[in-house]
């Protein structure tokens, strides 16, 4: 078998495809006398002519079609080879299911600090307030909000949140709030019921102050919108409003934590954790929940 060069192979390659000199010249950026005298050489190596000249191009002899099959082949198979040896690892997905609020305020703060532990994942954030059914849907992790009795699935506990009172300072400037009984004179501003203050007010005896007024918001996103906007007061816990309070857009009316009735839990399937991807995804978030405000215990 006769030992042919790479390169005569490459001209005759780009000069098949092209049926022209000239134009496989500029494909590889040599002159066209340095494609004729490879595409010549081969010829001459082979025993075979490869194309017949025309006047105004090439075509292929019956060797010449044979040979170009072959050459188009190998030079396709040798580029994906490349292609697969300098592109990056297979890329995985991760997605996490949770509720918008924590999404916006907790998660997607820490998103980069999640692509730097995790470079070859691609993370999808999901929001929805319903309860993520592991069997039907595309969800690694869920985010949930409840009491922590899951069946069926691996239960790691992150926050244990604290009700506290906030406004914007620009608010309480223009109408300080002293005592409980100023919040009589305020708006209270409500997520998407009035359980939050109507056990707040009860936790600290707050006498003749009305839960049910005020402005239902929607959500807690929302509700510490207005909340920041200076329409009034808000209740939430520091895991929501924590970049508002550094921020200062928010300050604290009072001193006084009540402790909320409910937890945030991260929740996957138990068989899941034998993913490393997976495992170590819920032990990430629950580190960055313990560093976090209203962190829970650490899970026994």
């Amino acid at each position: 078998m006769k030992r042919i060069p790479v390169g005569p192979l490459r001209a005759f390659d780009v000069a098949a495809r092209n049926l022209n000199l000239t134009a496989a010249a500029e494909e590889m950026n040599v002159t066209h006398a340095a494609v004729s005298r490879q595409v010549k050489q081969l010829e001459e190596r082979l025993g075979v002519k490869l194309f017949e000249r025309l006047p105004r191009g090439l075509k292929l002899t019956v060797h010449g079609a044979l040979l170009a099959e072959g050459t188009r082949e190998a030079f396709d198979r040798l580029a994906t080879a490349i292609e697969d040896v300098s592109a990056p690892a297979v890329r995985r997905k991760l997605t996490i299911s949770t509720f918008s609020s924590l999404a916006t305020r907790w998660l997607m703060p820490r998103v980069l600090a999640f692509s730097e532990l995790f470079p070859d994942t691609d993370l999808r954030v999901s929001t929805s307030a319903r309860l993520v059914d592991f069997a039907r849907e595309d969800v690694d992790i869920a985010l949930r909000f409840g009491g922590g009795q899951y069946p069926g699935l691996h239960v790691r506990p992150m926050f244990k949140p604290k009700e506290i009172v906030v406004a914007a300072p620009s608010l309480l400037k223009k109408l300080p709030i002293k005592t409980f009984a100023d919040l009589k004179a305020h708006t209270l501003l409500h997520d998407d019921s009035h359980q939050s203050w109507t056990r707040w007010l009860e936790a600290v005896d707050a006498k003749g102050v009305n839960p049910r007024r005020g402005i239902i918001c929607g959500d807690r996103n929302s509700m510490l919108a207005a909340t920041a906007a200076g329409q009034g007061v808000g209740i939430t816990s520091e895991v929501f409003a924590a970049g508002d309070l550094e921020a200062g857009r928010l300050v604290k009316v009072f001193d006084i934590e009540v402790n909320a009735t409910f937890g945030i839990y991260a929740v996957c399937l138990p068989r899941r954790l034998n993913d490393p991807l997976i495992s170590g995804a819920m032990d990430w978030l629950v580190r960055e929940a313990q560093s976090s405000p209203d962190a829970s215990p650490p899970a026994p």
